[in-house]
Formats: C-alpha cells, structure tokens, sequence
C-alpha cells in the first residue's frame, strides 16, 4: 500500500495523526504545545514544517476571536448598547486576514482548514465554507464520543471531496455538552475540552480524504484551482496560527 505523508498543523490531542497512522500513513502533529499521547509531533508553528513535501495537510486554525459562539464580546459589555469593542474587532480581522492568507498561499497541494461557525464579519473575509458537518454523523453509539453536537466547517484546497456520513445515528439523542460546557477556574482547560476533536469524525478524515488524495497521487492529476493571491496586500508579517486552540 502507498503511503502518504500527511501534516496535522495545531493539533496536540494527536486525534488525526493516529487516524492516519492506523491506516499505515506517516502522520506528523504540530502545535506549540507538546502531544498529549505519544507519536510523531513538532512542537513550533508550522510554518517552520509545512514546507516538507507533505502530500496532505490539516490544519485547525485559531478560532478566538473569529467563531459566532463569541458574538457577544464583539461589544462593550457584551451588548450593542455598549458599542463596538475595537480590540476584538480588531483581532477578528487579523486572525480573518491569517486564514485567508494561509489558504492563498499553502504549499501542500492537497489541504484542509477547520473552524467552528464563523461570525459572518469574519467569513465575508475568508469566504463560505465548503462543507459543515457534526460529530455525530460519525458515531455508531449513542453514548460514545462522536454523540455531539458541535457544527465544524471545513474549507478545502485540491478537490478534496465532502466527507461523507459513516454513522448510524440521526443526532436526535447528540448531546449538546460543548455549548453548555460550564465556566471553569482553569480558562485554558475550559479551551482545550470544548476544541476536543472525535475519534469518529478523524477516522473519516483519514479514510476518506487519504483514499482520494492517494487515487490523485496514482493518477498523477494535479487538480489543485489556481488560487487568486494579491501579493500588494500581504503585510510583513502575519501569524500562522500555529497556537491553534488544542485539538
């Protein structure tokens, strides 16, 4: 069996790598903190890596600022009454203005971006994404971990097709434990258990998209779309996004 070289750029959790890994992939994490489970991973921003020769890449994003699940701090306290709160506005445009920019100008062919629903200030910037899916199209049991309700959007680059539905059930029982996740004394814990991705959703990913970008590969296409790159407004520098929020 070929094998693919495929980089999880802002991943700790080491969900997707070993995803990839169990089919017999060689898979690399990234993420500025160490992995959380043993296997392959850099600790850095991926920018230092992502040049390697990766025939895949996946990366989650950053997602403070930009996600509608923050709608509210986009103003003085919290309401529109209060009026704009310029910092966070301006954050979501930098963070906006990354991820734009990242997808205009990464080198591997076939590649994924990740994020939650997006305030739509943000997504006019990064544009619609190309498909959104839930968790629990990937679960087979009704209390394991794929069993929630959490809406993630992928943007892609190189024809990657839409991941298809592996499960059986219908999230009419899909527990609703990362919006109403309660505040904790520890924000960053708080962070890293509502960004956990699920087992189900990651073993698609590897099947799914490692199938496709194995048959191009074969093939010998290169279906990748010329990407429109303005290279008047790219600024001296930018952030990578490699302190994604702890998948």
């Amino acid at each position: 069996m070929s094998k693919l070289n495929v980089l999880i750029g802002g991943e700790y959790s080491g969900t997707i790598r070993d995803a990839f890994l169990a089919l017999g992939h060689n898979a690399m994490s990234c993420d500025l903190s160490p992995t959380a489970v043993p296997g392959p991973h850099y600790q850095g921003d991926w920018a230092d890596v992502e040049n390697d020769g990766w025939d895949l890449a996946i990366f989650h994003r950053t997602c403070t600022f930009m996600a509608n699940s923050g709608a509210k701090h986009i103003y003085l306290n919290m309401s529109k009454n209060g009026g704009l709160n310029e910092d966070r506005w301006l954050k979501m445009g930098r963070d906006a203005w990354a991820f734009w920019h990242h997808m205009q100008t990464c080198p591997v062919k076939f590649a994924a971006w990740e994020n939650p629903v997006m305030l739509g200030y943000a997504q006019l910037m990064i544009g619609k994404p190309n498909q959104t899916v839930q968790p629990w199209w990937f679960g087979t049991d009704e209390n394991g971990p794929d069993n929630v309700k959490k809406a993630t959007c992928w943007w892609v680059k190189g024809g990657l097709p839409p991941l298809r539905r592996t499960g059986t059930l219908d999230g009419s029982t899909a527990r609703d434990e990362v919006f109403k996740m309660a505040p904790t004394s520890d924000p960053e814990e708080r962070r890293m258990a509502r960004s956990k991705f699920t087992p189900g959703h990651a073993a698609a990913i590897a099947r799914q998209w490692g199938d496709f970008v194995m048959a191009q590969k074969q093939l010998g296409t290169n279906p990748t779309p010329k990407m429109n790159f303005y290279p008047e407004f790219v600024p001296n520098s930018h952030p990578s996004g490699g302190d994604r929020h702890g998948e």
